[in-house]
C-alpha cells in the first residue's frame, strides 16, 4: 500500500466496534512501539479522574466535568463536586436545588427534611392574595386539608383537630407575652362535645348554660336553661325567684300612692341592657314587680323632675303592643307638680299588666292584680295535661266555620260547629261526623241531595234516565256525605221507598240501592225527571240483643242485701255485704255507718246520737253549754291552746280573742278587713 498520511484517509462517521486505530504504545507492553486498539476497547474504559481533575472535561474549563472511581459518579464545576451518585443509588447535592416546572413528584416511603422551616408561596412579590388557598393536602377517600383562606383571615381545616396528652390550646395576647388557654381534664370517661349558640346573647351579662346534653345557650346569670331541677330552692332576700325587686302594695286610705322617679338602670333591673338606659324607681325600688289588690285604687306620682319625658302607662305586653286604659286616669305633665297616672283595680282587670314609659322601651316591669279574670289574649293553641274543670252556668264558645274551613290535619277528638250544616261535629280519627245541634229540626237526621259522580254509571247531577250512580251531598251544599251503610238512609223515588242493600256495587243487589263511600248506586237508572228525597238518619247505635231476666217477689222479705257494681263502666263485678240491708216488708234501710249531708234526716232519736260530733256550724244549735269550766258548778274559765302551728284566716266580719299565743315560724294568722283579733 502506498504510503499516505492519516489525514488523507476517509473519515468514518459510524465506526464499527471492531474497527482498529493505530496507537503508539509508550509502555512497551505490546509487540512493538506501534500497535492497534479497537474502537470498542477505546470507549470501554476511561481514567477515574477526581472532583478537581475530572476524567472528562472541557477545553476551556478542564476542572468541570465527570469523574468516577470506587463505584461513585461525581459531577464537578470549578473543581468542586456538586453532585454525587453512590453505589447504593444515593444522590447527594451539597448546594441549593432549584426545580422548575409545573409538578414535582417525589415517590418515596419517607421524606426527611432537616431544614427547620418549609416556605410555601415564595413568589417574586408575595402577598395575602398570592398566599390564599396555600397549605397542605393529604390525599385520602376525601382530601384532608389545612389551608390559608384570605377572605376569613384564618387557617381552615377540613377535619377535626385533636390535641393529645392534656396539651393546651393557647390564645396569646397582643405582644405574645401571655396567653389564655384550654385543656382537657386529666381523666375523661366518655367523649363530650359542647355546641355553642348560633348568635351572641341579646342581653348584656348573660352566661353560657348547658342543657346536660352538650348544647350551650345564653341565660341570665344564676338561672338555668331548663327550669327543671331537683334539690333545695333558695329564694332571694326579697322573696322572689327571679331575683328582681318586688313590691306588695299595702293598702292605706282611699288611694294608695307610689312615688315614681327615674334613674340609670343597674343589674338589678329586669330589662338591664335592653330598651332605654334609664328605668323607673318605685318607692325606692328599681323597677319592682308590683302586686295590687282588686277593689283598690293606686296612684303613681310622677311629680319628681326626673320623670320629665317619661309618661308612665299600662299595657297588656311588655313591648307595649296593646295599651290598657280601662279605669286608668292621667293628670298633668310628668316631671311637674301634680302629675300622676292612676288605676282602679276591679274584678275584670287583667291579672297581669305592664307599667312602661310610653316614649321609651322597657323602663318598667310587670303588675299582678290578683283579679278574678285571667286575660291571656288570643292563643293559637293551648295544650293542657289533665282535666279542665269549669263551674258556673256559662258556656264554652268553641270554634265555628264552614265545611271548607275544617282543620287541614285534624286529630281524633276535635270538636267544632259546622256553619254549613248548622251541626256540631267531631273527628274520630278518619272522618268528621255530626253530633247534633242543628236548628233545622230535632235529632241528627239530615236531608241529602245528589251530585255528579265520576264513578262508573255516574256523570250526571240529576236523574236523566241513564245515570244510576250519584254523589251524596248535604242539601243545598256541595259537602259530600259518607253514610255508615245503606240502612242508615231513607230513599224515596216518585213516592216509592227504595230497598237498602249490603255491598258496594250493582252486582250486590236485585232491587233498591247500595252505598259506596260518598256515592249511592241504584240497581237501575231512575227515570228521567223523577222526584225524590234522601234522608240521612245519623249515626247508627248498636244496642245489642235484649235478654230476659226474672225478678223474684221479695216484698215479704225482712232482710235484703243491695248489690253495687265495682266500677262505672266495662265488665262489672258485683259487691254485697251485711252492713247495708233493706226490709222490704216495712221499707226500712239499715246501715252500720252513715256519711252524708243529713239535710233530709228526720226523727232521729237522741239515744241514737253517740260519740263525737263532727265539726259543724253551731250557730243554729241551742241548749249547748258554753264550755267554760271551774270548781264545782262554776263555769268561769275558758281554756285555749298555747301554740299556733297552722296558718289561719279569721272569718270575715267576725271577731276573735286569744291568750298570749306562740306563732310558729312560717305560720301566718290573717285578720281580714272588718274583723278584729284581741290578744290578751
Amino acid at each position: 500500500m502506498t504510503n499516505r498520511k492519516i489525514s488523507e484517509f476517509t473519515a468514518l462517521t459510524a465506526p464499527a466496534s471492531t474497527d482498529v486505530l493505530p496507537i503508539i504504545d509508550v509502555s512497551g507492553s505490546g509487540t512493538g512501539t506501534n500497535n492497534k486498539i479497537t474502537y470498542a476497547n477505546l470507549l470501554s474504559k476511561a481514567p477515574d479522574g477526581s472532583a478537581s481533575a475530572p476524567a472528562f472535561s472541557f477545553n476551556s474549563d478542564n476542572n468541570s466535568g465527570i469523574s468516577g472511581g470506587s463505584d461513585t459518579l461525581t459531577f464537578s464545576t470549578a473543581g468542586v463536586g456538586r453532585m454525587t451518585i453512590s453505589s447504593a443509588g444515593l444522590v447527594s447535592i451539597p448546594g441549593d436545588l432549584t426545580v422548575s416546572g409545573t409538578t414535582t413528584t417525589i415517590n418515596t416511603t419517607n421524606l426527611d427534611v432537616e431544614d427547620k422551616n418549609i416556605t410555601l408561596g415564595k413568589v417574586s412579590t408575595p402577598s395575602d392574595t398570592t398566599a390564599d388557598g396555600g397549605g397542605l393536602t393529604l390525599k385520602g377517600a376525601t382530601d384532608k386539608t389545612l389551608n390559608w383562606v384570605n377572605a376569613t383571615d384564618s387557617w381552615t381545616s377540613s377535619e377535626h383537630l385533636s390535641v393529645s396528652a392534656q396539651k393546651e390550646i393557647r390564645y396569646l395576647d397582643s405582644d405574645s407575652s401571655h396567653y389564655v388557654g384550654f385543656k382537657s381534664a386529666s381523666t375523661v370517661t366518655s367523649n363530650v362535645v359542647w355546641t355553642l349558640p348560633s348568635a351572641d346573647a341579646s342581653v348584656s351579662g348573660y352566661v353560657l348554660s348547658s342543657n346536660a346534653s352538650g348544647v350551650l345557650s345564653w341565660v341570665q346569670a344564676g338561672q338555668s336553661a331548663s327550669p327543671d331541677f331537683t334539690g333545695n330552692l333558695t329564694l332571694t332576700d326579697d322573696g322572689n325567684i327571679r331575683g328582681f325587686a318586688s313590691l306588695a302594695a299595702t293598702y292605706t286610705g282611699s288611694v294608695k300612692s307610689f312615688t315614681v322617679t327615674v334613674a340609670s338602670k343597674t343589674a338589678a333591673h329586669r330589662y338591664n341592657g335592653s330598651g332605654s338606659s334609664s328605668g323607673y324607681v318605685i318607692d325606692g325600688k328599681e323597677s319592682p314587680f308590683i302586686t295590687l289588690t282588686p277593689g283598690r285604687t293606686y296612684k303613681f306620682d310622677q311629680s319628681h323632675s326626673s320623670n320629665s319625658g317619661h309618661p308612665l302607662r299600662f299595657y297588656l305586653e311588655s313591648d307595649k303592643t296593646t295599651a290598657y286604659t280601662t279605669n286608668v286616669t292621667t293628670n298633668g305633665t310628668p316631671g311637674s307638680s301634680g302629675a300622676y297616672t292612676q288605676i282602679a283595680i276591679v274584678d275584670n282587670t287583667p291579672m297581669v299588666l305592664h307599667y312602661q314609659c310610653s316614649a321609651h322601651g322597657l323602663m318598667g316591669n310587670s303588675v299582678q292584680t290578683n283579679s278574678s279574670t285571667a286575660n291571656i289574649g288570643t292563643l293559637s293553641s293551648l295544650t293542657v295535661s289533665g282535666n279542665i274543670l269549669m263551674t258556673g252556668t256559662g258556656a264554652i264558645d268553641i270554634a265555628a266555620g264552614t265545611t271548607a274551613q275544617r282543620p287541614g290535619s285534624p286529630s281524633s277528638g276535635m270538636l267544632r260547629f259546622n256553619t254549613t250544616s248548622n251541626e256540631f261535629e267531631g273527628y274520630n280519627g278518619s272522618s268528621w261526623g255530626e253530633i247534633g245541634g242543628s236548628s233545622g229540626g230535632s235529632g241528627n237526621a239530615d236531608l241529602l241531595d245528589i251530585a255528579s259522580s265520576s264513578g262508573t254509571g255516574g256523570g250526571s247531577a240529576t236523574f236523566n234516565g241513564t245515570a244510576y250512580r250519584f254523589k251524596l251531598v248535604t242539601k243545598g251544599t256541595s259537602t259530600a256525605i259518607t253514610p255508615v251503610n245503606a240502612e242508615i238512609l231513607r230513599v224515596s223515588i216518585n213516592g216509592v221507598m227504595q230497598q237498602p242493600n249490603d255491598g258496594t256495587g250493582q252486582g250486590d243487589m236485585t232491587d233498591g240501592y247500595v252505598v259506596s263511600g260518598t256515592d249511592i248506586i241504584f240497581d237501575s237508572a231512575p227515570p228521567s225527571g223523577s222526584t225524590y228525597f234522601i234522608v240521612n238518619m245519623g249515626t247508627q247505635i248498636a244496642i245489642g240483643n235484649a235478654t230476659t231476666n226474672t225478678i223474684a217477689d221479695e216484698s215479704s222479705d225482712t232482710t235484703c242485701f243491695p248489690l253495687f257494681a265495682t266500677a262505672a263502666t266495662g265488665d262489672l263485678g258485683l259487691k254485697s255485704g251485711s252492713n247495708l240491708t233493706f226490709n222490704s216488708a216495712n221499707g226500712t234501710l239499715s246501715a252500720t255507718i252513715f256519711s252524708g249531708s243529713g239535710a233530709n234526716l228526720t226523727n232521729l232519736p237522741s239515744s241514737a246520737l253517740t260519740g263525737a260530733l263532727p265539726a259543724i256550724d253551731g250557730s243554729a244549735l241551742t241548749g249547748i253549754s258554753a264550755g267554760a269550766t271551774g270548781g264545782g258548778s262554776d263555769e268561769v274559765f275558758v281554756e285555749t291552746g298555747q301554740t299556733v302551728t297552722t296558718s289561719y284566716t279569721l272569718t270575715s266580719n267576725k271577731n276573735a280573742v286569744t291568750i298570749s299565743p306562740q306563732i310558729n315560724s312560717g305560720v301566718t294568722v290573717t285578720v281580714p278587713s272588718g274583723a278584729i283579733l284581741v290578744i290578751l
